[in-house]
């Protein structure tokens, strides 16, 4: 029985012509182009059947890589349930850190090495970041820059940086040669490894020891790799040296999202100069989306430049319109959701969004409404956001002017003029924070105006509203103007503190008072804390990167707002931006096309750069 006949009569999978030509591919390098919804997975799965099933294999082995421990065990879980009878010692099933992690282990154990892994670098990093700027004159570091930096450690490491190159980078990070070279000191120090490590030292024992690299390119016939748009340059090159030429690589250029991680759509791209002889496949059946969902898609990402072009087509009718819906503020926003949610609540139904912080006003409505819902990402790190922690120190000291811890936090984030050793005096005190100030000795003229001015501002927030006291905080006593500093000194990116300045603006605006406020708070962060629990709910919020290879009946694309997706960007060059936006573009290309059904994109205020692009794309006849 020839194999397609095979996979129908036994297995009931149907593949179309480009499927059956992918799936058919033997030897050298292939690449498949797989659009959004076209069964990628039943392809890879599908091959490797085949290769067993024809005998092409005989006694060797498939290695096929997968971007994450979770896609690696339900691949693997499909290929056995599709073939019970193949012997599955003849295919594996990895990540590339998995693989990596081992080549690493069984090296250092042959050669006599200590080896173990950092599993969170969290707080070295933060050690490390404290001492750093403490030595400039920064007191404190946020969650949200330790994240940053350990990202960028990530992102040099990928990209195979050496210390050169990423000196003339634009990283974007406050002394990161400094940090980044006494980071590796520690772990060198005390025989560690983190994450990224383990492709950095397989890469090099590859390199290295050739043969090494041999035993795995006899070991394996065949490499697939899932995901190839999301492969970084050190992950390639990995494969490279394990790889015997017969490489079959399945993604989606236009899907490619991480590449704060280090990834890279051109891997893809130059495949065919990688490679002589490649050949390349197309898959461009959509089977998931509305046809009406596909086209509009389509249109959408064809402005991205750097791109191979697809005729992408969908298999189903054009059914549902893809709407697009303005709203004067984000509440709005939420509570037309909900409305939709109660008059169908049986239909499977996602919100999306860019970034995690979104999330907050939409669980807040719900929940209001009795609507259970499932919170895929981490919601909670809003609330040890640093420009949160910061307004929750203005508002606390505001309430009580003995909070000084409060004021330590503050004091030189608004335009005080206060010293370190002003502030050392408040602490030591037992007056209260002004008192305090006022008894410091020597002061001039200056500082005592700027004293009184403080003790001022802080009376009047206690006064206000929580929007109000928000506003005044921003512009009248200069936060912002700090924010910009911390931008400027490579601390954070105005930008996205920006975004959770909103948010708190937007909880402010629906407190009852500064203590209706923080209790608001305690609420919402308890209720994110919650909804992270049942995973099988109808209702999911998520950010769209957590979202890539899922499917949704009704999809919300929130707030697609102007300035916010995309970020508005400073100091950085034309084909910086470019670069840049063209990614944010394939961001909002992979929301769209998760819905199965129904698609909705929304935004409250003014519409984004992505709308508008919707909204004046012409429709194909």
């Amino acid at each position: 029985m020839k194999y397609f006949d095979y996979l129908e009569n036994t297995k009931g999978i149907y593949l179309n012509n480009e499927q059956k030509k992918a799936v058919s591919h033997g030897d050298g390098a292939g690449l498949v182009l797989s659009t959004a919804g076209s069964g990628k997975t039943t392809v890879i799965t599908s091959r490797a059947g085949r290769l067993i099933y024809d005998g092409e294999l005989g006694n060797n082995r498939i290695l096929t890589i997968t971007f994450s421990k979770l896609a690696a065990r339900e691949m693997k879980a499909r290929f056995n349930d599709l073939f019970p009878e193949t012997d599955n010692r003849q295919i594996h099933f990895s990540t590339i850190h998995a693989f990596s992690y081992r080549v690493v282990r069984d090296y250092y154990k042959i050669t006599g090495k200590n080896i173990n892994l950092l599993k969170s670098n969290y707080d070295v990093l933060k050690k490390i970041m404290a001492r750093t700027y403490s030595n400039a004159g920064f007191y404190t570091v946020s969650p949200d820059e330790i994240e940053n930096l350990s990202s960028k450690i990530s992102y040099v490491k990928n990209l195979k940086l050496s210390i050169e190159e990423f000196k003339t980078a634009d990283i974007g990070i406050k002394d990161f040669e400094e940090i980044y070279l006494t980071y590796e000191a520690y772990k060198k120090k005390n025989d560690m490894i983190d994450f990224d490590d383990m492709l950095v030292l397989c890469e090099m024992i590859m390199k290295n020891n050739k043969g090494i690299s041999d035993r795995f390119k006899g070991f394996y016939k065949y490499i697939q790799l899932d995901e190839a748009q999301d492969t970084s340059r050190i992950q390639f090159d990995i494969i490279n040296h394990i790889s015997n030429g017969n490489i079959f690589m399945v993604g989606d250029d236009d899907q490619s999202i991480y590449s704060f991680r280090g990834s890279s759509p051109q891997i893809m791209l130059d495949f065919e100069k990688t490679y002589k002889n490649a050949i390349i496949y197309n898959l461009d059946i959509n089977y998931r989306c509305d046809g009406n969902t596909i086209e509009a898609a389509k249109r959408f990402i064809r402005q991205n430049s750097q791109r191979y072009e697809k005729n992408i087509v969908s298999f189903k009718d054009k059914t549902e319109e893809v709407l697009i819906r303005s709203f004067l503020s984000r509440r709005q926003q939420a509570e037309y959701i909900v409305s939709k949610i109660k008059k169908n609540p049986e239909i499977q139904t996602a919100i999306l969004y860019r970034y995690n912080i979104s999330s907050v006003i939409a669980a807040e409505m719900l929940r209001k409404e009795s609507i259970d819902f499932y919170i895929k990402d981490d919601g909670s790190k809003y609330f040890n956001s640093s420009v949160l922690r910061d307004i929750i120190s203005f508002f606390s000291l505001a309430l009580n002017p003995y909070d000084k811890e409060s004021f330590l936090n503050i004091y030189y984030k608004c335009q005080t003029f206060f010293t370190k050793e002003m502030s050392m005096h408040v602490m030591k005190s037992k007056r209260n924070v002004y008192d305090s100030l006022l008894s410091f000795p020597q002061l001039d003229k200056l500082r005592r105006k700027n004293i009184k001015s403080f003790k001022f501002d802080m009376n009047h927030i206690s006064k206000l509203s929580p929007e109000q006291a928000l506003d005044y905080i921003r512009r009248d006593m200069g936060y912002e103007d700090y924010l910009s500093r911390m931008e400027k000194d490579g601390r954070i990116t105005f930008s996205s503190m920006f975004l959770n300045v909103e948010i708190t603006k937007e909880i402010c605006r629906n407190s009852d008072g500064i203590i209706g406020f923080l209790s608001n708070l305690d609420y919402l962060k308890s209720l994110l804390k919650d909804s992270k629990e049942d995973s099988n709910n109808k209702i999911i919020l998520s950010s769209i990167h957590s979202t890539k290879g899922l499917e949704f009946d009704r999809v919300f694309l929130i707030d697609n707002i102007f300035g916010e997706f995309p970020l508005t960007r400073k100091n950085q060059s034309a084909d910086e931006y470019k670069r840049y936006l063209e990614e944010e573009r394939r961001v909002f290309y992979v929301g769209m096309t998760r819905a199965v059904s129904t698609l909705e994109i929304l935004y409250p205020e003014l519409p984004s750069q992505f709308v508008e692009e919707l909204n004046n794309t012409p429709k194909t006849q």
